[in-house]
């Protein structure tokens, strides 16, 4: 408990130094992790340059365990160091980012974890008609309480190859392949260890200057590497039509939704044959006030033992309202649905859950490379099985230098 009081008070004795020392207008922050601002130092490595971050957050929470009694409150430091490497090649680029995430409770140390990520891109443009991007990423990591359906800490390792290739038909089209290879090691619930293979096909006509129609189709074949999972082999074909646009910085969006087909190897497995969509959309009214909303809905693959898979729905808006350049509060709100495919062992009815979550924050940009912010919401969790709702109130002070 000391430690976090320590914390806290220096996050906020550095907020009130910065805040005397410069008063002048800031423009609206870079990106984590990648700095376009005059005023931040820019540091060299050869031809290449140098981006490095830090974020350091506070957090209090009433219930770290999600549980609906006896609940548990802890405080959390978190600490997020990373470096980005960018080697601009005539017309190319090419990207190196490095980062940990440690979190570390002063009471409750077994949930304290250590998260680290290696990533590496490629941007290469040949003429004016075909792009290339390829990348790769390895992630060490866990999923949290908030997000797993046990309810518990599951750590796992993660790599992701993609790449992804657009072609300019003409001035008002263009089609798009991509390509990735995603492979899921989970430490405890080894069932849901998996390799993904997924190609994506695009194809863009331009309506308007900012408006593009598009048909998206996918083919995923999923392979359990584990024998748990074994009868869980499945491909998933979907056909998705959409609407994008960008307008302006001051409105774009992507709106899409389609048919989704399912398959499992397993003949004695039902398929799956229901309709996906998702939504993107942010809108800047003025400047000083936006709105982003974030929808989707989506089949996952089975992370309850005894499950087949699940459909997840969600909705999330922001509303945003800057005061000055440099200071800004949000507004956001979420609603989401999990409903599971079979009845888990254990229990005696098909599993559905509904979370409800609002909050606010305050964001100061200290300097255009330096920002904090204060953030509080509440969140529940309601189950149609009683051992699974939960509520939590959260609140959190973090500041972030990026360069």
């Amino acid at each position: 408990m000391k430690s976090s009081t320590l914390v806290i008070s220096a996050l906020l004795l550095i907020s009130c130094t910065v805040v005397h020392a410069d008063l002048s207008a800031a423009a609206d922050a870079a990106p984590f992790g990648v700095s376009k601002y005059q005023d931040a130092p820019l540091l060299l490595l050869g031809p290449a340059e140098v981006h490095p971050f830090l974020s350091l957050q506070e957090t209090y929470s009433d219930n770290i365990y999600l549980v609906p009694d006896n609940k548990k409150h802890d405080f959390i430091t978190t600490i997020m160091p990373g470096v980005q490497f960018k080697l601009p090649i005539r017309r190319h680029a090419l990207f190196l980012t490095g980062t940990a995430t440690i979190n570390r409770y002063a009471d409750n140390h077994s949930e304290n974890t250590t998260d680290w990520n290696l990533s590496g891109a490629g941007v290469f443009n040949f003429g004016s008609r075909i792009n290339l991007k390829v990348s790769d990423s390895y992630l060490s990591g866990h999923e949290p309480r908030s997000q797993s359906a046990t309810a518990e800490l599951e750590q796992f390792k993660n790599n992701n190859a993609a790449a992804s290739l657009t072609y300019i038909l003409a001035d008002i089209s263009k089609l798009q392949l991509d390509y990735a290879n995603e492979d899921w090691k989970f430490k405890n619930n080894l069932f849901r260890s998996r390799n993904e293979n997924i190609v994506s096909a695009y194809a863009y006509y331009r309506m308007m200057p900012k408006t593009s129609l598009f048909t998206e189709y996918e083919f995923k074949n999923v392979y359990f590497t584990e024998k748990q999972g074994s009868d869980l082999d499945n491909n998933i074909h979907s056909a998705l039509l959409g609407v994008t646009w960008e307008l302006s910085e001051q409105s774009k969006g992507t709106v899409k939704g389609g048919y989704l087909y399912k398959v499992f190897d397993d003949t004695t497995r039902k398929n799956v044959s229901t309709f996906a969509a998702s939504l993107d959309i942010s809108h800047h009214f003025s400047d000083y006030n936006s709105v982003k909303l974030v929808g989707a809905r989506a089949v996952n693959e089975s992370s309850l033992l005894g499950t087949r898979y699940s459909i997840s729905t969600g909705l999330t808006g922001e509303f945003t309202h800057k005061f000055v350049d440099r200071f800004s509060v949000g507004f956001k709100g979420s609603i989401s649905e999990e409903v599971f495919s079979d009845i888990a062992p254990g229990d005696s009815v098909k599993r559905s859950d509904q979370v409800y979550l609002a909050g606010a924050k305050a964001m100061y940009s200290f300097r255009r490379w330096l920002e904090s912010t204060l953030e509080y919401y509440w969140r529940q969790k309601n189950s149609n099985i009683d051992i699974y709702d939960s509520k939590e109130n959260n609140i959190s002070l973090a500041l972030k230098a990026f360069f």
